[in-house]
């Protein structure tokens, strides 16, 4: 695909970044435009990408920037009709743009594609992908399919957000909210599906590396309540349910988490909610669906 822009988001990472470089340049499809896009408050990845791929193009950001400042940044200047958001600290198969380009031709309208992938944990790849489907491509085209993805207790995975490739002129002015905190990846897919519909490749097309210095791993309860109240103002489009299932498992056991050691009434509400909470899922016919494709899922791998 001769449109598509691949940036490598960099920060304070030269190894992690190195790896990252070298996958995308190893692609099967060489159809692309790779830009390096580096934050860092060192000149480590600079002295690295200049070094060691003085080809590759390369941008330097104000360490000052926010990281979805950094992000929307990126957004403005791509050029191309694709783009894609890549991590510096994952890595690419060597078939990603291939396939890619492919489903795009199959699915010209799809306001973005994601791939699964292999979870790789503290160097360890783990046995399962990211999401599990018996389909080629899972279509999503509601802000409640892709919220439920995400939060629903009767869920099978997500695409991990480095995996996506956007259709510029769909996404049109859609930006990262800058002060959204950890779920403004969420609330901007949640965005995205209301301008075209979202497809999910099945393959795993990438490994999403967890670490101790995954910007990922840095949250807050705050960041929680906030996606909350984000949810609860669009409660038409997502249903009480799932509203449900994210306030229990990703604020009641936030706070019980935090209360561990006391017997506080904050803990001993959010234990009590929690517990009924749990005696309802046995009532939905959704939860059984779920732990079915998931068993399913599990047996046909092994």
């Amino acid at each position: 695909m001769e449109n598509l822009t691949i940036y490598i988001l960099c920060y304070n990472r030269p190894d992690f970044a190195r790896q990252a470089i070298l996958s995308v340049l190893g692609q099967t499809c060489q159809e692309f435009k790779l830009i390096v896009s580096d934050q860092s408050r060192n000149d480590d990845v600079e002295h690295m990408v200049r070094g060691e791929f003085p080809e590759v193009a390369y941008i330097r950001r104000s360490s000052a920037l926010k990281h979805l400042e950094h992000f929307n940044l990126c957004i403005e200047e791509a050029a191309s009709n694709y783009y894609c958001l890549f991590h510096d600290d994952d890595i690419m198969s060597p078939d990603f743009v291939e396939v890619m380009s492919k489903c795009i031709l199959e699915f010209p309208t799809a306001a973005a594609l994601g791939c699964n992938a292999i979870i790789e944990r503290k160097g360890k790849p783990e046995p399962r992908t990211s999401f599990r489907s018996f389909r080629r491509y899972e279509l999503i085209d509601t802000p409640r399919s892709i919220a439920e993805r995400h939060f629903s207790r009767a869920q099978s995975g997500i695409a991990p957000f480095p995996s996506y490739i956007y259709n510029r002129r769909l996404v049109g002015d859609l930006r990262f909210l800058v002060e959204g905190g950890k779920y403004a990846d969420v609330t901007l897919l949640l965005e995205i599906v209301q301008k075209g519909h979202i497809i999910w490749i099945n393959q795993p097309l990438m490994t999403y590396r967890i670490h101790d210095n995954n910007v990922s791993n840095t949250e807050s309860l705050r960041d929680r309540l906030r996606f909350l109240g984000y949810l609860k103002k669009f409660n038409s489009l997502f249903g009480e349910e799932l509203i449900k299932d994210y306030r229990c498992s990703f604020i009641y056991k936030k706070v019980i988490r935090i209360h561990a050691e006391y017997h506080s009434k904050r803990r001993q509400v959010a234990a009590s909610f929690l517990n009924n909470y749990r005696w309802s899922l046995y009532t939905r016919p959704s939860h059984y669906r779920a732990l079915a494709i998931r068993a399913l899922v599990k047996w046909k791998a092994e």
